[in-house]
């Protein structure tokens, strides 16, 4: 606790915190499209993905693990942008402090939206704000049916495209942040950039692709109630 509490009284510790929590979300975020796409697959391996996941006794702690990492992130984040801000006053006056306004700005932007779309998105699929009766359908096995709670969910064009709306500020949120947890944890030289430039936008497009194909597929009717 001592060693978190010196870390949260430094801006080097701060920024290190903000790294190491951005892989926990970067892993997050790419285990759940994993799981998300078995939809593909079929409505019972969507179900049997979720039942698993429900019926974990690990279940409440990891949501409120992420919960506590989520916050912690998007709160030192802010922090340490302010920070780096305020380092550069010199920049008020350069050619590109547009570009570093503008860009310090979209990453916080981005993280509040992403927290405002998670408390949303909990509430609606996971506690069953204002789906209906569709919330407690169960399927042949006797599973929460959460293939049809997510079809039906998408099938309001609404929703569905604001849910893909969301997913553009995930791209803003992920190419920036899977880059810099590197160039943070030492990764800062000038031959790995190409590199990290590579993989952040891999797995920008891996895993928005992923969230947007869904909504995408239920709105043009590749995925419909069975």
């Amino acid at each position: 606790m001592k060693r978190l509490l010196y870390l949260l009284s430094t801006t080097i510790g701060r920024k290190l915190i903000v790294a190491l929590t951005g892989i926990v979300l970067i892993l997050f975020v790419v285990g759940h499209i994993s799981g998300n796409l078995t939809i593909y697959i079929g409505q019972s391996a969507l179900n049997n993905y979720a039942h698993f996941l429900q019926t974990s006794p690990m279940l409440w702690v990891m949501r409120l693990s992420m919960l506590a990492i989520v916050m912690l992130h998007v709160a030192l984040g802010v922090a340490v942008t302010q920070e780096n801000s305020l380092a550069r006053p010199e920049s008020c006056h350069a050619g590109q402090s547009w570009y570093l306004h503008v860009y310090q700005r979209r990453m916080i932007i981005s993280g509040l939206v992403l927290l405002a779309f998670i408390a949303v998105h909990v509430a609606h699929l996971t506690l069953g704000a204002g789906i209906g009766e569709v919330f407690r359908l169960k399927d042949a096995s006797g599973h929460v049916d959460v293939y049809s709670r997510v079809v039906t969910t998408f099938q309001n064009a609404w929703i569905a495209w604001a849910y893909i709306a969301a997913m553009m500020f995930l791209a803003i949120h992920l190419k920036h942040t899977v880059r810099a947890v590197f160039q943070t944890l030492g990764f800062s030289r000038e031959s790995y950039f190409e590199f990290l430039e590579f993989l952040s936008w891999m797995v920008t497009l891996a895993v928005v692709g992923g969230f947007i194909s869904i909504p995408l597929s239920v709105q043009l009717g590749w995925l419909a109630l069975l």
